[in-house]
């Protein structure tokens, strides 16, 4: 198994000679020349590629180039005189490849993230109606995309330093292992991230209320979510909490209700039936009422200093502000219903009934000798 990556790393030794560091840095001046063309020239996908893919390519491979030269010219008897080369591996051809397998990986993580962000065609492919839901699964496909060429890239490293296949699987199973226990929590959050996406609770500029926590989604992040309280102060909620306690997202309801208890008094018992039927017209005929939905008028309570009308409806629209104002004129016009049955509002009183020994000293004291 170890057989291919040896033979591999035998062809790259020509390019630690110094015929093979000139004509290394003749082709890196050549793919620098061709990529700036692109950038510049090319068009759209082509200019998006060049663009992504030259800065750690053209360092990452001139690094590889000079690191893997100098250390051949250095030679194995010098390294070990050195303290700042005794981290690095004495074979320069490894660290050669080292270099450029990391590159690579940049070059790669880098294009992906642009073809994500920056692609027509990559974005009509994973378009949804919502646009907060097609930025959601940008991000998540850039974090798998992401780890997939990390997890690549570790893999091909450690292979190129000589570890054999059978111990890397060993090593990366122990590994697993170690982290699930040790990054419990951190785990937690990531896949509770991923179930975000999935099931798609929330969106980012949603509204929402979770565990006596309420803002406005600024980030969907891989470990936390970041909303804006209402007193515009960011609050910071680790993502595995979603996953344990109910989430309520008020910017997707349908309506606002509208529910009160008006209490009236107890003199004005012979008029309710007419207030009630008086109100419900007025909401049945109101034009920000939700007429499909339930509207309810009805005395509903025998108080302690009142008698209580139940006013139950919807509006229409979902803001805030316009229901506080269709809210406030529905309130005015119950008011006006109410004074216009010659009735009245009720407020907590009291009545006290004199004893009866009591009303003859009364009487005593208001008869004339």
């Amino acid at each position: 198994m170890a057989v291919a990556p040896q033979s591999l790393l035998n062809k790259v030794d020509l390019s630690q000679s110094d015929e093979g560091l000139i004509i290394g840095l003749l082709l890196i001046t050549c793919l620098w020349i061709t990529l700036t063309l692109f950038e510049k020239y090319g068009k759209r996908i082509g200019a998006l590629i060049a663009q992504s893919i030259k800065t750690p390519l053209i360092i990452g491979f001139s690094s590889a180039l000079c690191i893997g030269w100098l250390m051949n010219l250095v030679g194995a008897e010098n390294q070990d005189q050195l303290p700042i080369l005794k981290a690095i591996p004495k074979n320069s051809s490894t660290v050669f490849m080292v270099l450029v397998e990391i590159a690579l990986a940049l070059a790669t993580i880098r294009l992906g993230k642009a073809l994500l962000r920056k692609s027509s065609r990559l974005n009509q492919l994973i378009r949804t109606e919502d646009p907060k839901d097609s930025a959601m699964l940008i991000a998540l496909l850039d974090r798998v995309f992401t780890i997939v060429v990390i997890i690549v890239t570790v893999a091909a490293l450690t292979v190129t330093c000589g570890l054999p296949f059978t111990a890397l699987g060993a090593l990366l199973g122990g590994a697993t292992i170690g982290l699930g226990f040790g990054t419990q929590q951190i785990s937690q959050n990531f896949f509770s991230g991923f179930m975000i996406f999935f099931s798609r609770p929330f969106s980012v500029g949603d509204w929402i209320s979770a565990a006596n926590l309420e803002g406005t989604v600024e980030q969907i992040g891989w470990y936390h979510t970041r909303i804006r309280t209402f007193d515009r102060r960011p609050l910071f909620i680790p993502n595995s909490l979603f996953a344990t306690h109910p989430i309520e997202n008020p910017g997707r309801m349908h309506n606002r209700r509208i529910k009160a208890s008006i209490s009236l008094r107890y003199e004005d018992l012979a008029r309710i039936q007419v207030i009630t039927t008086d109100v419900r017209n007025l909401l049945l005929n109101h034009p920000e009422i939700d007429q499909e939905q339930t509207i309810l008028v009805n005395f509903n309570e025998w108080d302690s200093s009142s008698i209580n009308m139940m006013v139950y409806c919807f509006t229409k629209t979902t803001v805030w502000k316009e229901w506080l104002d269709i809210q406030q004129e529905v309130f005015l016009q119950i008011a006006d219903t109410v004074q216009k049955a010659g009735a009245d509002f009720a407020f907590p009183s009291t009545t006290l009934y004199p004893a009866p020994s009591m009303r003859d000293d009364m009487k005593k004291s208001i008869t004339p000798d």
